[in-house]
């Protein structure tokens, strides 16, 4: 008589929600068009939700992923570097999230997995500490400043807000995030002043800014081609991020 086989329990695998500002940055994880606010899932325990820029529309999104019961949040996108050592297209893995009012760590086995899944990536990848503010860096000065003041190596809009939700709730919370503009590039004011919070030109505006401030369309070209490389960057490390589901699932 054979030996009868005990059923095993099928593993639990924990839900990922995946927070990103703008339409290009979901499009490194996704084809399709994604409405804001709206999570959608991308694939098995995977959940990305688009945000828009700034901490009010990044709380609002990841607490629309945790309605739909996600484990763990993911800040995703790009970010300006405030480090002189850093360049466009670089991939930043933080492991802190500093904010005028706080610090919020992230998780450091996931973390330290996620390091050691990209070290072998085609771009830089590195460990860092990430600023957010509800406030665009957008001029050298104030990117000089904020590093001297924070050695922060980077400046995002949304990270603080997922991060301090994902500290309230007592989950697991990530930032990765690639590097656009650098420490030594200003952001043009056509972009600063005349772009909605998806990114998006308010055409008319953007135009004549540029009409009257000509010098600016150099910044623009050099801007355009940074954030084309980091989206890039992100785009290639997020198919094998997904097939490992960001390696937060993995086994211990």
């Amino acid at each position: 008589m054979g030996v009868s086989q005990i059923p095993q329990p099928d593993t639990i695998l924990k839900k990922i929600g995946i927070v990103a500002a703008l339409p290009d940055e979901a499009g490194c994880l996704v084809s399709e068009k994604i409405t804001p606010f709206e999570p959608i899932q991308i694939q098995d325990n995977i959940y990305l939700c688009l945000s828009g820029m700034g901490y009010n529309n990044a709380l609002k999104a990841s607490a629309e992923l945790l309605r739909i019961n996600v484990d763990a949040l993911i800040s995703w996108g790009v970010a300006g570097a405030v480090n002189e050592s850093l360049h466009s297209g670089d991939i930043l893995i933080a492991e802190q999230i500093l904010a005028a009012d706080g610090q919020f760590q992230c998780s450091p086995e996931w973390h330290e997995r996620l390091l050691i899944a990209l070290s072998s990536a085609s771009t830089a990848v590195f460990n860092s500490k990430l600023y957010s503010d509800d406030r665009i860096c957008a001029s050298i000065s104030d990117k000089q400043k904020l590093f001297a003041k924070t050695k922060a190596d980077a400046v995002d809009m949304e990270s603080a807000a997922i991060a301090g939700l994902a500290e309230k709730m007592n989950i697991d919370f990530v930032a990765i995030r690639a590097v656009a503009d650098e420490a030594v590039t200003s952001l043009p004011k056509a972009v600063t002043k005349h772009t909605d919070e998806f990114g998006q030109p308010r055409l008319m505006q953007f135009l004549l800014s540029c009409l009257f401030n000509p010098g600016q369309i150099l910044s623009l070209l050099i801007l355009a081609r940074a954030y084309k490389k980091a989206l890039a960057n992100l785009k290639g490390i997020a198919n094998d991020l997904k097939k490992q589901e960001f390696h937060y699932n993995t086994p211990a």
